[in-house]
């Protein structure tokens, strides 16, 4: 399969972030990862392989658990990162095959504090509870709890046009994680539930402007779309009768959650689509990053937008990258077999480096704002 990913990555994919899910080609059964799960709040063993290096760091943990949805229509895969105790790994790990991981599986919590902060995470268009293990790692290693979702209709192995369009069907998603959290028997007493933010990338940076109370309008998504044509993006939009959408009237309700205190987004997605007077009420702290060469959403109409409307919004946009420089860095296998994700384009990108940034910038922002 592992073959296969530079043809599927080209013929299938055609939104923003869409190639982040490819990876998951690599590791055999993980598609089925989600469906598989055991039932609510249960615990199994997180996917990883052994490929080189141990890291000195602290030692965190990663545990794999699924929420039923009692609808039966949006179960919740989620992975939850955490500071751990006893041995590092020997080697590193590598995620779903191909994305560097330092974490231990299902290792033992940290007793102390007894209350840590959470963070939640919301991936790209097409990916998965992985992408954003490399800032997951690091805020575990310094004191937080972090959990990642996957989006129903819209991560890998399960995404299609209209989950693509259909943006305002994850905010839910990430606020229902929160209530299960809440009471999960092995996490829920764990959580600060006073210090609780949220972070995201490309379609995960529209989820968490949402939950900070942004508001979404396929109207001015469409026709800042007639105006700028996205070669990107436009073969996926027009894929999808918008008056078949049976849940098209929720698309611009309000999805913000009150217990989210501060919102960290990386290339903010969809952002044309929020209405000018939701983003200057948002009142919770939001820090904004992206590369200066996003390939796939202009920075001064996302990102540079929402620092414009926000009163109080930081905004940082990196000297060097495009879009997929928010996604982990890659071993040997991925590099060969992935290089859509893996290798970037503009050879002056130090992924690395830049991940130092971006962890050291959210780190910073949430130690602040979550006091």
């Amino acid at each position: 399969m592992v073959t296969s990913l530079s043809k599927r990555a080209s013929r299938h994919f055609c939104g923003f972030a869409a190639l982040v899910g490819l990876t998951l080609a690599a590791c055999s059964g993980a598609a089925q990862q989600g469906a598989n799960a055991p039932s609510k709040g249960a615990a199994r063993p997180a996917a990883s392989r052994d490929t080189g290096t141990a890291s000195s760091g602290p030692v965190v943990g990663v545990l794999s658990l699924r929420f039923e949805d009692p609808a039966g229509k949006r179960p919740l895969a989620t992975r939850v990162w955490y500071p751990a105790v006893g041995k590092g790994p020997e080697r590193e790990l590598a995620l779903t095959a191909i994305f560097v991981s330092h974490a231990v599986p299902n290792a033992p919590m940290a007793a102390a504090p007894a209350r840590l902060p959470l963070i939640l995470l919301s991936h790209g268009s097409g990916g998965t509870s992985t992408d954003l293990c490399w800032l997951a790692e690091h805020l575990a290693g310094q004191g937080y709890l972090v959990a990642a979702v996957e989006h129903v209709g819209n991560r890998y192995g399960d995404d299609s046009p209209e989950g693509f369009i259909a943006v305002w069907r994850r905010p839910p998603d990430v606020s229902r994680l929160l209530d299960a959290l809440l009471v999960d028997p092995r996490l829920g007493a764990r959580v600060d539930a006073g210090r609780i933010g949220a972070a995201g990338f490309s379609a995960g940076g529209y989820t968490v402007l949402a939950l900070a109370g942004g508001i979404y309008h396929p109207d001015l998504m469409r026709k800042y779309g007639n105006l700028h044509p996205n070669e990107k993006t436009d073969p996926r939009v027009k894929q999808v009768d918008f008056s078949r959408l049976a849940d098209l009237d929720a698309a611009s309700r309000s999805y913000r959650d009150e217990r989210i205190r501060a919102v960290f987004a990386m290339a903010p997605a969809v952002v044309p689509g929020f209405d000018a007077e939701s983003l200057a009420q948002i009142r919770i702290p939001l820090s904004i990053v992206v590369g200066v060469n996003d390939e796939w959403l202009p920075v001064a109409d996302n990102a540079q937008r929402v620092g414009k409307l926000t009163p109080g919004a930081q905004v940082t946009v990196l000297p060097t990258g495009g879009h997929f420089i928010f996604m982990p860095l890659c071993n040997a296998l991925g590099v060969q077999h992935a290089p859509e994700i893996c290798v970037d384009k503009d050879p002056v990108v130090d992924r690395k480096a830049i991940h130092e940034t971006v962890r050291g910038l959210a780190l910073s922002f949430f130690n602040e704002k979550l006091r």
